[in-house]
């Protein structure tokens, strides 16, 4: 027993040989000052897995120091190596130095080590508190060192649309995760919330109109139309279980995109006039009431709803470019996210949820009312899908029917299950890696491996189209979702419960 509890003790578990794999591939194509942000995510990411004990505080002291100097190794190889390759950025000479080495092994180390130390203090205050300050205390500081740096443009935009997407995967955590009812359709509700920003902060609708709806205003409204149409959605498909209820949502998802798209011509008539009219075969009986002499344009169709205003806060009107104000405002607008999330988790409401996910038979014959309870899952969860989909379209001032397809309710869903269904922070963790991948990764992959082909294949190749056709052939960004359901198949493999999974509260009681 002692030697296989060692031999255990000496291997690496699963999250942790996909923590050391996905730093040391992020690592060797980034490269530069990305290694410190990637370092960042690896610590954390060992923190947050690791046991809460005095043996995992032992355990991180070594390997997080371990896997430090592999993303520093592997970092040092993209700047000494693959930033030879024809068609690479630059790296500063500060960024390819020890100090900067030196700086990776930290940022993995510490946080590896100080997270999972206060997880495994007995104060509750220190052990709940304690790492969601290290992460605060890391995502404040974080757009002050990408400007440092220079990786402003590079890393902040990608962060904002991640956090944005993180604030969906959330909401979906309470269906899905939480409640255990699958949604195919959860890209609707961040249709919907987008397009109540696109008609009451654009002078779409009333073009003379100088002054639109406050953004803070409209945050609250949009959430609640979606909120509204998540229980118009959940109340018909309640009785619904399993498969035949992510096909009701797949469609729902389908329609909402669709019924946007053709709101762009709209003429009502009186229906018991429209009646007459038709039976009589006289049209001129009908009696309009919207849209008359000209078809009412609601949505504007294909073309989209632009310009969107921007917040103003104390005076100061957000602009396009200025990432610092956005990023700190997602990151609050997530931060509020995770707490309410949170509180409901722990309340009667969230525990109902669970029960029903876990035996929804055994949740009724407690008294537990199963109808209510899921038919608030969907309610809460498309609230915060309205949420993300107010601030996403006053960030991009820009909508359009073709932003919302099925694919970003597969992307979410990806977060959700990549990261850990039911754990919240495992969710964000979740959404920072795939959206780190869609946006940032695959584009440098790209680069890569055009410059690895220029000096090996296409060296001796004298033919331009055969050297158009390997680099469309392998152009990573038309492999995006691919990608995603690689990552959904080697999940299912090694860590179906996700990099974090859900933690497990057991009772127990004494006799006498």
């Amino acid at each position: 027993m002692a030697q296989t509890s060692t031999a255990a003790s000496r291997t690496l578990s699963g999250v942790e040989v996909l923590a050391l794999a996905l730093g040391v591939f992020l690592a060797v194509v980034l490269g530069g000052w990305s290694s410190v942000i990637v370092a960042g995510m690896v610590g954390l990411l060992l923190g947050f897995a690791a046991q809460p004990a005095s043996a995992g505080v032992r355990r991180n002291v070594v390997s997080g120091l371990l896997f430090g100097v592999a993303v520093a190794l592997s970092a040092a190889f993209h700047n000494n190596v693959i930033v030879q390759l024809p068609g690479q950025e630059q790296v500063p000479a500060a960024a390819n130095s020890a100090p900067a080495y030196l700086a990776a092994v930290a940022m993995t180390w510490l946080p590896a080590v100080g997270v999972v130390w206060m997880r495994a203090q007995q104060s509750s205050w220190l052990r709940v508190y304690g790492p969601l300050a290290v992460v605060l205390l890391l995502a404040v500081a974080f757009p002050f060192y990408t400007e440092l740096t220079g990786l402003s443009i590079l890393w902040t935009s990608v962060i904002i649309v991640a956090l944005i997407y993180a604030m969906q995967a959330m909401g979906l955590n309470i269906v899905a995760g939480y409640a255990g009812m699958l949604d195919l359709g959860y890209v609707a509700f961040f249709a919907i919330g987008a397009y109540v920003a696109g008609l009451l902060m654009s002078p779409h609708l009333i073009p003379e109109r100088s002054a639109q709806w406050s953004f803070w205003i409209v945050i609250w409204v949009g959430a609640a139309v979606a909120a509204f149409f998540g229980v118009l959605l959940g109340a018909p498909v309640i009785p619904l279980r399993g498969d035949y209820l992510a096909i009701v949502t797949l469609g729902f998802g389908e329609i909402i995109p669709i019924v946007f798209k053709n709101l762009e011509a709209i003429r009502i008539y009186e229906p018991i006039s429209e009646i007459i009219a038709a039976v009589s075969g006289d049209p001129s009986r009908a009696n309009c009431l919207v849209g008359c002499e000209t078809p009412f344009n609601f949505t504007n169709g294909v073309l989209g709803i632009n310009p969107i205003s921007r917040p103003v806060l104390f005076g100061y009107e957000f602009q396009t470019g200025q990432y610092l104000p956005w990023y700190y405002l997602i990151l609050a607008l997530v931060l509020v996210t995770m707490f309410f999330i949170n509180r409901l988790r722990h309340s009667r409401i969230g525990r109902a949820w669970v029960a029903v996910r876990e035996d929804e038979l055994a949740a009724a014959a407690m008294g537990v009312p199963v109808i209510r309870t899921r038919l608030a899952a969907f309610l809460v969860g498309a609230m915060f899908s309205g949420f993300a989909g107010v601030f996403y379209g006053s960030y991009v001032s820009f909508i359009s029917p073709d932003a919302f397809d099925f694919s970003i309710s597969v992307i979410v869903l990806c977060m959700v299950i990549l990261g850990g269904s039911g754990n919240l922070i495992g969710v964000v963790i979740g959404a920072l890696v795939i959206k780190i991948a869609d946006l940032l990764l695959l584009d440098r992959l790209q680069a890569v491996l055009s410059g690895l082909f220029r000096v090996t294949i296409f060296q001796w190749n004298q033919d331009p189209g055969l050297e158009r056709f390997f680099e469309s052939l392998f152009n990573m960004t038309q492999y995006k979702l691919l990608l995603f359901g690689l990552i959904l198949v080697v999940m299912m493999l090694a860590r179906p419960r996700g990099l974090l999974p859900e933690n497990i509260v057991t009772y127990s009681t004494k006799e006498g």
